[in-house]
């Protein structure tokens, strides 16, 4: 009876840890995901270049734990209360909500090799990297304040969006 009872007894499968392997979007071939990483998110097949983040971009650039980051409480409003398939509000919410990210740059200061700069970084995740004002103000004040400090100013453009149309002109 026990002998029988073994052997409807199943054991549940093991999967495979999330993240272990991945899809390449270029070749379609499944890749390990720590050949990825250590290759910086290119494929070791084909050589296509993985999305990157504006956290991870400045991870790679900057000597480790050396960013500060500058004007995180500029926040994106909604002066114009557009309304597309949704209010624009809503979108901006869920979007921070989505990626982390309070908009589409991260500016602020680091050390490469020991050497201070100042870096932007854009972020296409957040509404397709599009420049509303909070991104302009941000980049803006980056290079003002790199001026002013005498600092290198890195921008890296990790997005394609343009000017976004919910804010108008500004």
């Amino acid at each position: 009876m026990a002998s029988d009872q073994a052997k409807t007894t199943k054991r549940s499968k093991r999967g495979v840890p999330e993240g272990l392997w991945q899809r390449c979007p270029g070749c379609k071939r499944v890749i390990f995901g720590k050949e990825a990483e250590k290759r910086l998110g290119v494929c070791p097949e084909c050589g296509h270049h993985f999305y990157l983040s504006a956290k991870d971009r400045i991870n790679q650039l900057l000597d480790s734990g050396t960013f500060t980051e500058w004007d995180a409480h500029l926040r994106p409003t909604d002066p114009l209360e557009f309304r597309d398939k949704k209010a624009y509000v809503d979108r901006l919410q869920a979007e921070q909500k989505r990626t982390g990210l309070s908009d589409a740059a991260i500016t602020g200061s680091g050390m490469i090799r020991a050497r201070r700069v100042a870096i932007g970084v854009t972020d296409s995740a957040f509404i397709m990297g599009s420049m509303g004002s909070v991104v302009g103000e941000r980049l803006a004040r980056l290079v003002e304040r790199a001026t002013k400090d005498d600092l290198p100013v890195i921008i890296v453009s990790g997005s394609g969006g343009g000017a976004r149309m919910h804010e108008g002109m500004l």
